[in-house]
C-alpha cells in the first residue's frame, strides 16, 4: 500500500486503520501526526514524521494480535471490492482479519463493466485464499455491489460470457454471496483503491493454484467470438451504438456501476433496470447475457434481414433470440 498523497487518500487510510483500532495498542499516539493533516485549516505538507507514522501503523496492522490465526472450526468470510484501478480483499473470521491481498487492474480489466470488476474481485479473493477456502462447507462472500447478488441466483446462461467464466470458476467454492453497504467494507475498499503501482504481483510461490494465469484467461474472453454475426455487422452495431442516446446512457451506467434505486438511473436507460445484472460491454458493444443489444436505428433493418432468410418462421425466431436483443 503506497503512502497517502492527499487528504482524501489519508482519510481512506485512517478509516481502514480505525476499523482495526480495537486490535491495535496505542494507535491514537501513533497516528496523531497524521490526524493533524486533516485539521480544517491544515496545509498539506508531508514530512518524515508522517512517513514514520504510516510505517509504524503498517507494522501494527500486520502483526499479531491484529492478524488472527486461521481456525478450521470457525466460519469464514471474504470481503472483496473493486475500484476503477484495483482489486482488494480480506479473509476474516469473527470480524478479525486473517490475511489481506490487493492488486492493480490491467488496462483490459479497467474497461470491464463494474459488475464484472466486482465479480473479478471475488474470483481474485477465492483464488488468492484458495488454501483457506477450498473444501469449506460455506463461505460468506461480502460485496457492496447489489446487482451481483441476483447474478449468483440466476441461471448461468443469463450472464454475459465473461461473467459466465467467472461464475464457473467460483463453483469450486461453496459461496454465500451477501450484500454489505460500501461504507461498512473499510478493509477491501481501502485495499482496492490503494494498490501498489506496477500491475499484478507475482504469485508464482503459490503452488496450490496459479492465480494470475487463471485471471489472464478471463481477460482474453471475447463476447463476439460466440456470436453468429459477421465482423462487418458488429462494426456497424458499434457505430450505431455510439450515436444511440439510450445505449450511451446505459453504457456509462454499466461502466460506473448501477445505483441503488431505479430513480437514480437516467430516464433513457431505465428500461434495462429489471435485468441490469445481465448487461455487459466489450469493444463498445453492449450485451444482455450472450446476446448483443441492437441500437434502435438498426432494429428495423435487422428484422428485415432476419425475415428475408428462408429457414422458416420458428428457425428465424430461434436464431434471432439466441443472438440479438
Amino acid at each position: 500500500m503506497p503512502q497517502p498523497e492527499n487528504v482524501k487518500s489519508l482519510q481512506r487510510f485512517i478509516g481502514f486503520v480505525t476499523y482495526l483500532a480495537k486490535f491495535l495498542p496505542h494507535l491514537s499516539e501513533v497516528y496523531e501526526p497524521l490526524r493533524r493533516l486533516l485539521d480544517k485549516d491544515a496545509v498539506w505538507h508531508w514530512l518524515p514524521k508522517h512517513d514514520n507514522a504510516v510505517q509504524d501503523i503498517k507494522r501494527l496492522v500486520t502483526d499479531t494480535p491484529v492478524l488472527k490465526y486461521y481456525d478450521v472450526t470457525t466460519p469464514v468470510t471474504i470481503q472483496s471490492d473493486a475500484s476503477k484501478t484495483g482489486l482488494g480483499c480480506c479473509l476474516l473470521q469473527a470480524g478479525q482479519p486473517i490475511a489481506f491481498a490487493s492488486r492493480a487492474l490491467t488496462l483490459t480489466e479497467q474497461n470491464y463493466a463494474q459488475i464484472e470488476k466486482e465479480c473479478l474481485s471475488i474470483v481474485f479473493a477465492c483464488q488468492r485464499f484458495h488454501h483457506y477456502l477450498y473444501g469449506r462447507d460455506e463461505i460468506t462472500a461480502e460485496t457492496d455491489h447489489k446487482p451481483l447478488i441476483s447474478t449468483f441466483k440466476k441461471p448461468l446462461l443469463c450472464a454475459p460470457k465473461r461473467l459466465q467464466s467467472m461464475l464457473l470458476t467460483l463453483q469450486n467454492y461453496c459461496l454465500n454471496v451477501v450484500y454489505k453497504p460500501g461504507p461498512e467494507m473499510y478493509i477491501s475498499d481501502t485495499l482496492s483503491r490503494a494498490t501498489a503501482a506496477g500491475g499484478a504481483p507475482d504469485y508464482a510461490q503459490h503452488t496450490v493454484c496459479n492465480v494470475q494465469q487463471d485471471l489472464d484467461v478471463l481477460s482474453q474472453i471475447n463476447h463476439s467470438d460466440y456470436l453468429n454475426v459477421t465482423d462487418q455487422r458488429l462494426l456497424q452495431i458499434k457505430q450505431h451504438t455510439e450515436t444511440d442516446e439510450s445505449l450511451q446512457a446505459l453504457k456509462y451506467v454499466v461502466l460506473d456501476g448501477w445505483p441503488d434505486s431505479k430513480e437514480e438511473v437516467p430516464l433513457t436507460a431505465r428500461e434495462y433496470w429489471t435485468f441490469r445484472d445481465e448487461i455487459g460491454i466489450q469493444d463498445g458493444i453492449l450485451f444482455k447475457g450472450p446476446r448483443v443489444i441492437i441500437p434502435k436505428s438498426l432494429r428495423s433493418e435487422m428484422l428485415t434481414r432476419i425475415h428475408a432468410s428462408h429457414i422458416g418462421g420458428e428457425a428465424c425466431y430461434r436464431q434471432a433470440r439466441d443472438t440479438l436483443y
